[in-house]
């Protein structure tokens, strides 16, 4: 007999069976970031222009204890289980989102980096993550084992 673990995850939806659902409630996390993704970046061809990051509380509680470390470009501590990081990329200034990337902590080896990664095109919800150590893991980590693959160049409490 199959066991299915249903996990929450604060105001963003739930985990079920190894799958990330769109992070419904997104807005009413706690923004921690903003910025622009401008020609010159190697993201502009998949998320250009304006952007913005979300936390679900747990992921907030670690990224505030550690910020200075974030702002420094040092490592900080890995984020625990149950960390949620949404990227928004917006077809305007904060208006209308294009893509929505989720990120999701289980702490599981078998996960890439102990992630669940996960691409909503908007406005459809469509999925666009089909293989997420190619498609996430790939930039976020680039073999560094030590670092938990957070990008938050525009990093503020």
């Amino acid at each position: 007999m199959k066991k299915i673990v249903i996990a929450g995850l604060s105001v963003v939806g739930i985990v079920l069976a190894g799958d990330v659902e769109f992070p419904e409630g997104w807005r009413n996390m706690k923004k921690v970031e903003q910025g622009a993704i401008l020609p010159g970046n190697p993201l502009y061809g998949i998320v250009p222009g304006y952007h913005e990051t979300y936390m679900n509380d747990t992921a907030y509680a670690h990224f505030a204890r550690y910020i200075s470390d974030f702002k420094k470009g040092k490592t900080p501590p890995q984020f625990p289980k149950g960390s949620t990081v949404i990227f928004v990329n917006y077809k305007d200034k904060g208006q209308t989102p294009r893509v929505i990337l989720v990120m999701y902590k289980t702490g599981d080896p078998k996960d890439e980096g102990g992630w669940k990664w996960e691409g909503f095109l908007m406005p459809s919800k469509k999925r666009i993550v089909k293989n997420p150590a190619k498609d996430c893991a790939n930039c976020h980590y680039k073999g560094r084992k030590d670092w938990d693959g957070i990008f938050v160049p525009h990093a503020k409490k």
